[in-house]
């Protein structure tokens, strides 16, 4: 099955999806929304009125409008006050009040419950549009104005982890993110009194703080537009760490098997 938000192919024996967290639902045609439904013209698959991706086929179906809006129920009219009954008769008897839904009741068709907790998923019980806003919130969060640039500032929740970019590459990732203590990557082998040894034994503990530090210091010493802007930053230099440290491996296998042969 396919989420309706993000397009991404799921297991047919799981509630959200495994990506962004949203629900998989199949839709009743027999009971479609007030808002209305789309039909993909690939599979002919029903999806809700808010899909961006067929849950049947995946196609994209943002740009088609929705059809079959399901009229709002009627207001319930109340009976007529009861007359009264001629002297001698008994009272007729006002029949019995329907009882409202249950809402801890799960055979409900307006609620959905969400998953297990877990990344990315709270557990709540909503309605079909809750769930819509829900999905809404969280994107205005990572797009939300930061309070990143001072002393102060508080690392998100969403942000803690490990920071690839600044492990694999400290000396280069620290200035570009204005955390000048990874400059010391360079120091600890410019330090003539130092064996090669100490100084790679240096080198590997400044990595270790730098990736498990490097998120907090980094949110700390720049301004950053959002949450969003700085997981792509974040990203990018992780690819280029990556890259940058598989040619420090080349070079430095080179130079030893260089230092090798000349020995000999």
């Amino acid at each position: 099955m396919y989420c309706a938000h993000c397009g991404t192919k799921n297991p047919d024996n799981i509630d959200a999806c495994e990506r962004c967290g949203e629900l998989l639902i199949r839709p009743d045609p027999a009971h479609p929304h007030e808002l209305g439904i789309k039909s993909c013209p690939d599979c002919n698959t029903v999806n809700e009125s808010h899909a961006r991706f067929c849950i049947g086929c995946g196609r994209d179906i943002d740009a088609i409008m929705a059809t079959s809006a399901a009229p709002r129920a009627a207001r319930p009219t109340h009976p007529p006050p009861p007359t009264a009954a001629p002297v001698g008769q008994p009272t007729p008897k006002r029949p019995p009040r329907p009882a409202s839904p249950d809402p801890g009741n799960p055979g409900n068709p307006s609620e959905v419950r969400r998953p297990t907790p877990g990344p990315g998923r709270p557990s709540v019980v909503t309605s079909g549009a809750g769930a819509e806003d829900l999905r809404n919130g969280a994107e205005a969060a990572a797009h939300a104005p930061s309070d990143s640039g001072t002393p102060e500032a508080q690392l998100p929740e969403e942000l803690k982890g490990w920071n690839w970019g600044a492990f694999l590459l400290p000396f280069i990732w620290g200035p570009f993110n204005r955390v000048w203590i990874g400059l010391g990557g360079l120091v600890v082998f410019a330090i003539p009194p130092i064996p090669w040894e100490l100084g790679v034994l240096g080198y590997v503990a400044l990595a270790l703080v730098m990736g498990s530090r490097g998120n907090e210091w980094a949110w700390r010493a720049r301004k950053w537009e959002s949450l969003d802007h700085f997981r792509k930053v974040q990203r990018v230099w992780m690819t280029w760490g990556t890259v940058g440290f598989m040619v420090l491996g080349v070079i430095t296998a080179m130079a030893l098997a260089a230092s090798g042969g000349g020995g000999s």
